[in-house]
């Protein structure tokens, strides 16, 4: 009877809320990558990809790949130390939802990737090997960690009849450590280049971060921005001329920058 009720240790409503909160990950749509880590400043910030074995389901390669929009949560309260989750609903809600425990979402640009292996250079003699590790100290905490680099472009926060208000530039609010990374869909990537006010009438296409971005110090930032306009070239084939048209000229203006 005992083991009607229990599965693998866990008892059964355990598993039926493991179940469920996949289910609810699936019918969202949400793909989460990994936790924010730590910062180079209010806009600059690194998540640890989650690894097999941490979560459900791992994310591909393709989740995370150079120049993909991912939101991460703001806090409204006070700060949480690292080794607390965030609270479990902000991976899952809407983007024009907000939950009790976020002020809305700060959206993101991934432009690094970052190899983490501590045990590079340590050359000298073991005792035992990676497969002896395994056998005899099962619980021993692999180092190994792949690391990205998100730069904050704007917010998203819940606006009037459940559309998302969104903002570009730089956020008044900061996520925490151990903030939930996940990924935006095409859908949200519109919402968010997609403004419509009552002075300019009919809604267009608002790349207002491109200065935000191009002012910080990294080489790769730049090719990042050039990839995120050949995707919204995909996403906005009706604005194919206006992107054009920026795409040229930030092309020329790296050019012009690399020949000093």
């Amino acid at each position: 009877m005992l083991a009607t009720r229990q599965r693998r240790g866990k008892p059964m409503r355990e598993v039926r809320d493991a179940r469920d909160g996949r289910r609810s990950a699936r019918r969202i749509g949400v793909v989460t990558i990994g936790k924010i880590v730590r910062s180079e400043s209010h806009v600059r910030y690194t998540c640890q990809v989650y690894s097999p074995g941490e979560t459900d389901a791992p994310p591909n390669p393709g989740d995370y790949a150079f120049g993909a929009f991912v939101r991460i949560p703001l806090r409204a309260g006070l700060a949480q130390p690292d080794t607390l989750a965030p609270a479990p609903g902000d991976a899952l809600t809407p983007l024009g939802e907000t939950s009790a425990a976020s002020a809305g979402w700060a959206i993101g640009l991934i432009y690094d990737t970052i190899l983490l292996n501590p045990a590079f250079g340590a050359l000298g003699p073991r005792l035992s090997n990676d497969e002896q590790v395994e056998l005899f100290s099962p619980d021993y905490v692999a180092e190994r960690a792949v690391l990205v680099s998100i730069l904050l472009l704007g917010a998203a926060s819940a606006g009037s009849g459940g559309r998302p208000q969104m903002t570009h530039g730089v956020p008044a609010l900061a996520p925490d450590l151990g903030a939930v990374v996940s990924v935006l869909d095409d859908d949200e990537i519109r919402a968010f280049h997609f403004f419509g006010d009552d002075a300019r009438g009919a809604p267009y296409l608002h790349m207002g971060y491109l200065p935000h971005a191009v002012a910080q110090d990294n080489p790769l930032l730049p090719m990042a921005v050039l990839r995120v306009i050949e995707r919204l070239e995909a996403l906005f084939p009706e604005q194919q001329a206006l992107l054009s048209i920026v795409k040229r000229n930030f092309a020329w203006r790296l050019k012009v920058q690399s020949a000093g």
